[in-house]
């Protein structure tokens, strides 16, 4: 089981395999289960990977990127109302098959492979004992060979968290989340085929 803020991810990589969907800039933490799983990730056999982005920063507007050999990334955090409520929103998308393009023989230059995600949270705090969070995560990968076939996957959430403070030790977490895995095989149809 693979969640990203409470949300089922059914495929948690990109390129086939050789990146994780989830963006470094918008993590807060990562817990790994191996065994003895706690009873709110249900009766699962193997591992659980249950990760939390991070709220934003509520003080003061951060941007965050970097630019790579395979791809880009960036990130943009702040206040929407100072000290009561921040958003974040984290993007990357490769661009391997853009600079692979001079290098190729003419009749490869239309193959494509890349990948781009966005990641978004938002939280407001309404008082002292309630907050409400809204988080999400879109994430598509395409691999084509010229317009003779096209291989397109990816991954969608959303959720939506009221906590709620009944005292210093007691809490109430309510969460709504939708959870999306797609993928579309297409290849060209003409007379010869």
């Amino acid at each position: 089981l693979i969640i990203m803020d409470e949300a089922p991810v059914f495929n948690a990589s990109h390129m086939l395999g050789f990146f994780s969907v989830f963006n470094p800039d918008a993590v807060k933490n990562v817990t790994l289960y191996k065994g003895a799983f706690p009873s709110e990730y249900g009766g699962r056999a193997s591992s659980v990977l249950d990760i939390r982005m991070k709220d934003g920063n509520n003080q003061r507007l951060a941007v965050n990127g970097g630019i790579g050999n395979i791809f880009s990334r960036l990130s943009v955090e702040g206040p929407l109302q100072k000290d009561k409520s921040s958003f974040i929103v984290a993007a990357r998308r490769s661009y391997i098959d853009v600079l692979a393009k001079p290098f190729l023989k003419a009749e490869d230059r239309d193959n494509t492979l890349y990948f781009y995600d966005l990641t978004a949270k938002a939280n407001y705090t309404i008082n002292e004992n309630n907050t409400l969070f809204l988080s999400g995560y879109f994430g598509r990968d395409v691999f084509g060979v010229g317009d003779e076939a096209r291989f397109k996957w990816g991954n969608a959430t959303g959720t939506l968290r009221w906590n709620h403070l009944f005292s210093p030790k007691l809490f109430l977490n309510t969460s709504v989340y939708y959870s999306k895995y797609d993928y579309s095989l297409a290849f060209k149809s003409d007379d010869a085929n």
